[in-house]
């Protein structure tokens, strides 16, 4: 549960509310913005979930250098915040308290019970305040960003054509095909240096004369193959031509549906493969894909538009860094 709820705080951090009133007076203040400041222990708090999460990813490789540049984007992050609920506040934007119990209801249900919830808020070092006070900040900001920026974004007709046009090769679903596949792996010495394995070769060569005789493939492959597929009876699922590599690729494209491939090798191991279905390749039409287009030009001009506003928006306000 404790995934949960600093996987909500991660979220959050692009809503952190301004909270300096509530800290010690001897908090170090990290920013001015406006009216509002933003502290050490304010920063401290989303910045652990996110340290978490970069020592869960990559341990402790990560250098003083990378981490100044992580905290320096959280940090900006955290201005651009706090200008954009000040904004808000500005543009009349209201959360309603029910709003915001309603929020805090369903996030609560996803814990065990109410004795789990509180010893998480306890760990994260946030309060029931805070917490709701990051729920109305965060509808709040929804909201701007509907007002401001996603509600002034038009995409004309003309230019989801023109997207099409230019995009083609994107919408493009290639040939696919239903696979299996038994894996015997080569020995350590053979991947290293290139060889043939004649006991793997050999083993495998003896599971295919079995198929051919008609012995079940699930069974096979969940008794023999070293893939990971084995467990689930060698099924790879759906593969695009060209997904596979090069000489398998052409080879498993070529057979028909239900057909064994032969003992085909790799520099891992050896391979038997079993096809199912078939689909050909169609390119998706301009009605297929209209709304997808749309929407990602969409995107793409309310990002541009909010840069646009936030920068403008900064020239306004009265920002320094500490």
């Amino acid at each position: 549960m404790k995934v949960i709820f600093l996987s909500l705080i991660l979220v959050l951090v692009s809503f952190q509310a301004a909270r300096g009133a509530d800290r010690a007076v001897v908090d170090q203040v990290l920013a001015v913005v406006n009216h509002d400041v933003i502290t050490q222990s304010e920063f401290d708090a989303i910045f652990r979930p996110v340290y978490e999460k970069i020592k869960e990813s990559i341990g402790e490789a990560a250098t003083e250098s990378q981490l100044r540049e992580i905290r320096l984007k959280l940090l900006n992050q955290m201005i651009e915040d706090k200008l954009v609920y000040q904004e808000s506040i500005k543009l009349g934007i209201e959360v309603s308290d029910v709003e915001v119990e309603e929020e805090f209801g369903a996030f609560k249900k996803q814990f065990q019970d109410e004795e789990t919830f509180e010893k998480e808020l306890k760990l994260s070092g946030v309060s029931v305040s805070d917490l709701k006070q990051q729920f109305r900040e965060r509808t709040a900001i929804t909201r701007l960003h509907q007002h401001v920026i996603r509600g002034k974004v038009v995409v004309s007709p003309e230019e989801v054509a023109k997207y099409y046009a230019e995009h083609s090769g994107d919408f493009v679903q290639k040939d696919q095909v239903e696979l299996w596949c038994i894996t015997v792996r080569k020995n350590q010495e053979a991947i290293q240096k290139g060889l043939m394995d004649e006991t793997a070769k050999e083993k495998v060569e003896g599971i295919l004369a079995k198929l051919k005789k008609g012995a079940d493939f699930d069974k096979l492959a969940k008794a023999h193959s070293d893939d990971a597929s084995g467990a689930q009876g060698g099924s790879l699922g759906w593969m695009g031509r060209g997904d596979m590599i090069g000489g398998i690729d052409s080879v498993i494209f070529s057979l028909p549906e239900g057909a064994l491939s032969d003992v085909l090798e790799t520099e891992r191991g050896y391979h038997i493969f079993k096809v199912g279905k078939r689909t050909v390749g169609v390119t998706k039409t301009f009605d297929d894909v209209r709304d997808q287009i749309r929407d990602v030009l969409f995107r793409q001009k309310a990002h541009l538009r909010f840069l646009a506003w936030m920068e403008d928006l900064k020239k306004q306000s009265y920002v320094s860094i500490r």
